[in-house]
């Protein structure tokens, strides 16, 4: 056992201390805390007893806080915790010599979050549904998370029942899938992952489960790559975004929250201006498409998954053209971009590298830039401004709550 005092947070939200000459990363830790650690590796310790605690620091507001990896950072206060996230950001801006002045950020508060991935695992009679705990792959069992809608978190107990029905056949003797929930406006919207098709007891036990609990839908994959098949519906799940109602199909991405949609739309509309014709990149099912949509203005739809497109063509009634493209792959080229006033794009957590060199080489004279990522959002951002982008507006936005994940809307000029 040691003992060190915290001297400050690394970006993951972990402590960091001292140990023999080298910092090492203390999960739960808060900086000027004297703490007591074991040393799990090389880089990294576990906290095992607070002897002098921080004046930031409050009770967790979920009991499974220091076991589950889902939040980093429930033991800060709320200043605090706005602070820290925004100090994050700003230095990771300054080391890459980005000056820019904000526009106001914007906290979304917890219980808010619509969509959560739970983990499953099963080995002979044992079977533990939760998620996940931090670096590890170990399932931690829950009855409630804090951060979701009511909505969901009261669903928790009634999935973990139905999963754990020991009538349930699993043709393997051990094995792990998760289970995708997502609240639409018609009701929860349920993807089950596992390696092996539903027989006519997961089938019957579905109905009934969905019936019981008003689910909207439950589809069924074997794998990540494959196509869901629906197995109960009994609603069609739809979301209002605008004027507009779309129908997403299984495991659709949709941002985590309607709070944090609200205002992520109505910054790139507002970024947009009086632009007339809109290129939305990684568009999806399209959020941000939908809500530029408006008379005289013509949107394009650009994604490499062709579901999430024929969905977006439906919504629209069929006034966005899409078009599938992997934009990793083949980039929209200049050329192709020409007669657009402005380009939207919103790319998963690696970036849009590719497509942002071909963007700094066009004349496209509006580029507004959403991005989970902030360190991959600074690696675009610099070769838009390398090819005659100025930077103009910036705003942060923090819809993963207790997490150290930044969402960010950028606008860029030519």
């Amino acid at each position: 056992m040691f003992k060190g005092k915290v001297f400050d947070l690394g970006r993951q939200g972990d402590g960091v201390l001292k140990h023999d000459g080298e910092n090492i990363f203390i999960p739960g830790g808060l900086w000027g805390e004297t703490v007591e650690y074991e040393i799990v590796d090389r880089q990294q310790g576990r906290l095992t007893k607070i002897l002098d605690p921080c004046v930031d620091r409050v009770q967790p507001v979920c009991s499974f806080f220091y076991e589950c990896g889902g939040c980093n950072l429930q033991h800060l206060n709320v200043e605090a915790y706005c602070r820290f996230k925004m100090k994050c950001l700003k230095e990771l801006l300054k080391s890459a010599e980005i000056v820019t002045d904000f526009d106001d950020p914007v906290f979304i508060k917890p219980e808010s979050r619509r969509r959560a991935t739970f983990a499953f695992s099963w080995d002979g009679s044992k079977r533990r549904f939760g998620f996940n705990a931090k670096h590890s792959t170990k399932i931690v069992e829950i009855n409630c998370c804090t951060v979701l809608v009511p909505e969901l978190e009261k669903l928790i107990p009634a999935l973990r029942s139905y999963l754990k029905d020991q009538k349930h056949f699993f043709p393997k003797k051990s094995g792990a899938g998760d289970i995708f929930v997502q609240l639409t406006d018609s009701g929860a919207d349920i993807l089950i992952t596992f390696p092996f098709k539903p027989d006519l007891q997961w089938r019957q036990s579905a109905a009934v489960f969905s019936h019981e609990n008003d689910i909207a839908r439950i589809s069924w994959r074997t794998g990540v790559n494959q196509e869901p098949e629906p197995v109960v519906m009994l609603h069609v799940p739809e979301i209002k975004i605008g004027d507009f109602i779309l129908c997403p199909p299984a495991g659709a991405f949709l941002q985590p929250s309607v709070e944090g949609q609200q205002v992520l739309t109505q910054t790139v509309v507002e970024y947009a201006g009086k632009a007339k014709r809109i290129c939305d990149l990684f568009c999806g099912t399209g959020t941000f498409a939908l809500s530029l949509l408006k008379k005289k203005r013509t949107v394009v739809g650009v994604d490499n998954v062709s579901c999430a497109l024929s969905a977006l063509y439906a919504a629209s009634s069929s006034r966005i053209k899409t078009h599938l493209r992997d934009l990793f792959e083949t980039p929209l080229y200049p050329d192709e971009l020409d007669g657009f006033d402005a380009v939207v794009f919103d790319p998963p957590r690696a970036g849009a590298k590719a497509q942002c060199e071909q963007l700094a080489l066009s004349d496209v004279p509006r580029v507004i830039a959403v991005s989970c990522n902030p360190v991959t959002f600074i690696r675009d951002a610099r070769i838009l401004m390398q090819g005659g982008y100025r930077l103009n507006r910036l705003r942060p936005v923090d819809q993963f709550a207790f997490t150290p994940h930044m969402e960010l809307v950028a606008l860029f000029e030519k």
